[in-house]
């Protein structure tokens, strides 16, 4: 081989490694790139799960809401087939039959919607789930007991939407006197 020769040959190899480092800081410069958008993308993604879960929330929020509104306006036509199933005492005609059971289907449908009523006659007096209309003084009955319901209270999927209206126990009712 001759020297032209060789210097041709290392000149072709010198340029082949400055090509390989070119090309192997290029595939550095790739990876790098590769592993921004890697990062990127499940920043992304992470984001974009947390929206859906918040959209979700307030799909489910906004829902709640509005089932709660139907079944405020739906709880005195079913007091009002209750009140009218009650007046009529005694009779079995068909019109009596049809309001029961319109009133039997409605009952059906709330419940499985999830309204429940709240128990309160003989129960102790909670804030939460009622409220306090008038007490009376009953001694064969403990301080704090429920006596009557004035209204019944209701509650969808174990919220309290309405309280029970009612009348509490107290043994001594406090009267006080204006005349000081």
């Amino acid at each position: 081989m001759s020297e032209s020769e060789a210097a041709q040959q290392n000149v072709e190899e010198e340029a082949l490694r400055a090509r390989t480092l070119l090309l192997e800081e290029k595939v550095k410069e790739c990876e790098k790139r590769a592993e921004t958008y890697i990062t990127q993308l499940k920043y992304l993604q992470a984001d974009f799960e947390n929206y859906r879960k918040r959209f979700e929330s307030e799909v489910n929020r906004r829902i709640a809401i509005m089932k709660e509104r139907i079944m405020l306006d739906l709880i005195p036509i079913k007091e009002d087939l209750e009140r009218a199933i009650a007046a009529e005492s005694g009779g079995n005609s068909p019109l009596l039959e049809g309001v029961r059971m319109v009133a039997e289907n409605l009952n059906a449908v709330l419940a499985k919607e999830g309204l429940e009523e709240i128990d309160a006659v003989g129960a102790k007096f909670d804030p939460n789930l009622h409220e306090a209309y008038a007490y009376v003084s009953k001694e064969d009955c403990e301080d704090g007991v429920i006596t009557s319901v004035i209204r019944k209270g209701y509650k969808l999927d174990g919220k309290v939407i309405r309280a029970s209206l009612v009348e509490v126990n107290k043994r001594q009712i406090e009267t006080q006197n204006y005349n000081k």
